[in-house]
């Protein structure tokens, strides 16, 4: 039995889509164009595309054009705040009427989800995967983006504030894929800072509450909690949980299932101020190997393991993979990741956790009031930067090199830190 999602409404038969996307009854693309330029200015992307398309036609489009391309769209998606539904109905519009289509139906959506009909190439993205075509990124970033706020929404009241990391913050509207062609959609990521671990249980109510979480997850999330709470809580821990969102039995007016599978996970980083301190080094001053040490670790009590080695890679791109203590333990596993380690060579190399705090995200809520240790941690970052740049300054050493991730990075995420707070 499908169930019904309170709060969802299809939208209007004109074509307005005010409450998301649905394609029971066909509309013609000229009537939603005229709505779409009220919100924001689709030319860029309609050149970009344009110029995508006429290189694809002759050989690999550069990754920059689709950079460029990412970067405009997120430009465009801060006219649809709040409104995250009406984003891909325009965005469809926009593709459909580039590509001398008519009409607006499921089999049109369907098409341009699938495959990229304007830039088809290149299809595999820096890590070796298919890389999403433009109209499927443009959805699934927009869900992400939806039931982020939605989560906030419901969470907002509680003792906690939220980080939003991962593709969804470095990758948007780029690398947030959906889930076909046999590959996992992407997660959405989110870093909670919680008071004390209790709110756990109360995270994981909420969450069973919601009608499109999958409620066995939900359920699952709850137990799991209590045995964190019982004996892994000891300030140096980090809860961590994955729970399906719009599994089979609910429909996201985002995404009829006539289109792609709408499921995806959301993964959960639960840390209490604490472990968030010892990850972003509060009580360090300075990040030397004389004062801090060549390496420092964190535990992290997950479902299951997934690597076998922490990948970790320095400013100037070295890469390492250094051994990850797991131990299975009651309802999962106790992992031990590096919070950061200082190779042989005085390089700084950091951590996961790090890694996604450096990229600055900004919280989605914050009633701990986390950022003024965000802002620490970005200082002592820039001053190892420095102080290893100035002992070898032939060296090209940049804080995006140390990220795994980085191939699929937008080049506004990565000016964000090899230009803004790239030292003096």
């Amino acid at each position: 039995m499908i169930r019904k999602i309170e709060g969802f409404q299809a939208p209007s038969p004109s074509g307005d889509g005010q409450h998301g996307v649905s394609f029971r009854e066909a509309r013609l693309v000229a009537d939603v164009l005229p709505a779409v330029d009220l919100f924001r200015s689709w030319s860029r992307v309609r050149r970009l595309l344009r110029q995508l398309s006429d290189i694809g036609a002759g050989g690999g489009a550069p990754d920059v054009l689709r950079g460029e391309l990412a970067d405009s769209l997120l430009d465009i998606s801060s006219s649809y705040h709040g409104r995250e539904e009406l984003m891909p109905l325009h965005a469809l519009a926009v593709f459909a009427d580039m590509a001398d289509q008519e009409v607006l139906d499921v089999a049109t959506a369907r098409a341009h989800y699938a495959a990229d009909l304007l830039a088809p190439s290149p299809r595999m993205d820096a890590a070796g995967r298919v890389r999403p075509g433009c109209y499927e990124t443009v959805v699934e970033t927009c869900r992400r983006r939806r039931d982020a706020r939605r989560l906030r929404d419901m969470l907002a009241s509680t003792r906690t504030s939220c980080l939003l990391i991962g593709s969804a913050s470095y990758g948007r509207f780029s690398n947030v894929r959906g889930n076909r062609q046999g590959s996992q959609a992407s997660d959405l990521d989110l870093i909670i800072v919680v008071q004390t671990s209790a709110e756990l249980s109360e995270i994981a109510t909420r969450l069973g509450e919601l009608p499109w979480v999958y409620p066995a997850d939900a359920a699952h999330l709850g137990r799991r909690a209590k045995i964190f709470m019982d004996r892994l809580d000891d300030g140096r821990t980090v809860f961590s949980h994955k729970v399906t969102l719009w599994p089979d039995d609910t429909v996201d007016p985002m995404l009829p299932a006539e289109i792609a599978p709408p499921s995806y996970p959301l993964s959960l980083h639960v840390m209490t101020p604490s472990v968030l301190g010892h990850i972003l080094l509060s009580t360090t001053p300075s990040v030397l190997r004389q004062t801090a040490g060549s390496r420092r670790t964190v535990q992290d009590y997950r479902e299951a393991p997934r690597a076998r080695n922490d990948h970790v890679r320095s400013f100037a791109g070295r890469s390492y993979h250094l051994r990850l203590d797991a131990q299975p333990t009651e309802g999962g596993w106790l992992r031990s990741p590096q919070v950061y380690y200082i190779d042989p060579f005085d390089a700084y190399c950091p951590g996961f956790y790090q890694t996604m705090l450096m990229l600055q995200p900004d919280p989605a809520w914050d009633n701990l009031d986390v950022r003024p240790g965000l802002r620490a941690f970005h200082t002592k970052l820039a001053e190892r930067l420095r102080y290893e740049a100035a002992r070898d300054w032939n060296a090209e050493l940049r804080l995006s090199f140390a990220h795994i991730r980085r191939g699929s990075f937008t080049p506004q995420v990565i000016r964000g830190l090899d230009v803004d707070r790239l030292p003096d």
